[in-house]
């Protein structure tokens, strides 16, 4: 029986994300890690690919992430967002370290270190 329930409990720890503030999450899909907007029963639509690194506030959302094995600093304009939005009207990247400091200064971006 302790067996059962260990395995039970790693299952349900398994299925949690690893990191979420509604609507947004981190989930897996076929060992993909991607930031997305969560539509509810299992549903989710992508906003960044293989972030590392997720620093939020109440207007934004940092993000360092690494698509494609070449990694960069993202933004989400949290405002401007919602399920039937197109990415490219509120997730704002790739930005170099030094870009994304002046935006971080310039519009008070929450500041996502790498080091």
């Amino acid at each position: 029986m302790r067996a059962f329930l260990v395995l039970l409990s790693l299952f349900l720890v398994g299925c949690s994300p690893v990191w979420e503030e509604p609507p947004y999450e981190i989930y897996y899909i076929d060992g993909a890690k991607t930031l997305g907007y969560r539509l509810g029963e299992g549903g989710y639509i992508g906003r960044v690919d293989e972030p590392k690194l997720v620093k939020t506030n109440e207007k934004y959302i940092s993000v360092y992430a690494c698509p494609h094995k070449t990694c960069a600093f993202y933004y989400i304009d949290k405002a401007k967002d919602h399920k039937f939005a197109e990415a490219d009207e509120f997730v704002f990247g790739p930005y170099t370290k030094v870009q994304f400091t002046a935006l971080v200064k310039k519009l008070g971006l929450p500041n996502v270190r790498t080091e």
